[in-house]
């Protein structure tokens, strides 16, 4: 039982991790969008609905993430290690719902992480270019902010292929898109009533 809690950790943190990396900017300082390929899927994430299904490595071990984002709530299902936790984000609140065990832990929600769950705020186009990407020699479309951060959108062919993201310090974090949607139900975002309630609820 207690692993099992431990590792619902794990993944709660890798899922932060994952996505506090990549980014929605609200609309009033949203980011601004290039006249290339990557407009489209830049435009998606400023909308502030979407669905994406994408592959990382955080901390040594493979994730896969998928995400739903519509206005202020966020919903996450996270898999590592044979794992799976689903993360709802609403209300200023993170819930970790453990389906396994049948429990929904409830935290404050990281103001940062709420509020812009991907990053477009301030970026505006400054680039592109070409990179090994998955494998891959791909074009990409690169955007950056004031602070020297950059996001590059990779593309294959009119596919998003993934974002890799450079820190101003030179670090990067590679996210494969699998799938990049519209397509966001409303139930995503509902929380199990009869789960056991673990935190501030």
């Amino acid at each position: 039982m207690k692993n099992r809690l431990k590792l619902s950790r794990i993944i709660a943190l890798t899922a932060v991790i994952g996505i506090s990396l990549i980014g929605c900017g609200k609309e009033n300082d949203a980011g601004k969008a290039s006249d290339g390929k990557a407009a489209a899927f830049f435009k998606m994430f400023n909308s502030g609905t979407y669905h994406m299904k994408a592959k990382m490595t955080a901390g040594g071990m493979a994730t896969t993430m998928e995400t739903f984002i519509k206005g202020d709530n966020m919903a996450t299902l996270v898999e590592v290690a044979g794992q799976s936790t689903r993360m709802v984000f609403k209300d200023k609140k993170m819930y970790t719902i453990n389906d396994s065990l049948k429990t929904v832990m409830a935290i404050p929600a990281m103001g940062a992480l709420s509020d812009n769950p991907v990053k477009t705020d301030g970026m505006k186009p400054t680039g592109s270019g070409t990179a090994k990407f998955d494998g891959k020699d791909l074009p990409y479309e690169e955007y950056s902010d004031a602070e020297g951060n950059k996001v590059q959108f990779f593309l294959d062919g009119n596919k998003l292929a993934g974002i890799r993201n450079v820190l101003k310090g030179g670090q990067t974090a590679d996210i494969t898109i699998l799938v990049l949607d519209q397509n966001v139900p409303a139930n995503m975002f509902d929380i199990p009533s009869d789960y056991k309630q673990v935190g501030a609820f």
